[in-house]
């Protein structure tokens, strides 16, 4: 299990957690909701191990995860962040590739580039392989960042690796931001596909309706506090969305089709222009 226990983070006098707990296991899609501004990047960077708490704690498999050396701490779980720096002029297969050096003692080169191949291939980036990762669009990169990470994921997922490390995890924020309808739903189907290999996997997400639609488990956050947490049509009630967004909404579970959400009004803007 990864785990965060009563965290409590602050930068520049700001909070950004207040003594938040949540956790994902193994085999589990958790998603986390919540206006801008709620704290679930910061939610997601310390169950990364890549923000400093005040005080409470994160484990990963029951250990503290400060306990992890970088490279132990990036063969057991992926992340997937909002903004990615790369400045040198490598292709999407580099790209890709690069995310499973970190496995590199327990696997073959050969299996290394299978891993990548199949992750290009499962995010459908075939057609980019050969072309400079930098001189993609938005979304095309925010895929191609997708693979790199599920590259990353897979060796970790091997039962002769998971005996040996525990449960892997893939952290993903917001990945669905620069996507139209399919690939938003592909790349979350990818996620839910990869708890269902046994990865841990947690996801930051706005579209409340998408986060139905995969999520076995949701945390809903606002000004840094969590708010409630559980199944979604436990979950995204009425009162909690009005509280949280500010909205007059339900969310709809009709037969054969996939959550969505209805929203009558905006307590601020719509009633104020109408």
């Amino acid at each position: 299990m990864l785990s965060l226990h009563n965290a409590t983070a602050q930068r520049g006098g700001n909070t950004l957690l207040n003594n938040v707990s949540l956790s994902v296991a193994a085999g589990e899609c958790v998603v986390i909701v919540g206006p801008n501004g709620a704290g679930k990047s910061s939610a997601l960077k310390a169950l990364s191990g890549d923000l400093t708490l005040q005080s409470g704690e994160v484990h990963l498999n029951d250990t503290a995860i400060d306990q992890f050396t970088p490279l132990e701490l990036a063969q057991r779980r992926a992340v997937l962040t909002q903004s990615y720096d790369l400045a040198f002029p490598f292709s999407v297969t580099e790209v890709v590739e690069m995310a499973s050096f970190c496995h590199q003692e327990q696997c073959s080169k050969q299996q290394l580039a299978d891993y990548a191949r199949k992750a290009i291939d499962e995010v459908e980036v075939n057609h980019l392989a050969h072309k400079c990762f930098t001189t993609l669009s938005g979304g095309e990169q925010q895929r191609v960042q997708l693979a790199r990470v599920l590259a990353q994921l897979s060796p970790a997922l091997e039962p002769s690796i998971i005996a040996k490390q525990g449960t892997p995890y893939l952290l993903i924020d917001e990945p669905t931001s620069s996507l139209d309808l399919y690939h938003q739903y592909h790349v979350m189907s990818l996620a839910r596909a990869a708890a269902d290999r046994g990865a841990g996997v947690i996801i930051v997400v706005h579209d409340l309706s998408l986060a139905a639609s995969f999520a076995d488990k949701l945390y809903v956050l606002k000004s840094g506090k969590l708010v409630t947490s559980g199944k979604a049509r436990d979950v995204l009630t009425s009162d909690v969305l009005r509280d949280v967004y500010n909205v007059d909404a339900s969310l709809t579970l009709a037969s054969g089709q996939l959550p969505h959400l209805v929203i009558s009004q905006h307590n601020d803007c719509i009633t104020q222009r109408t």
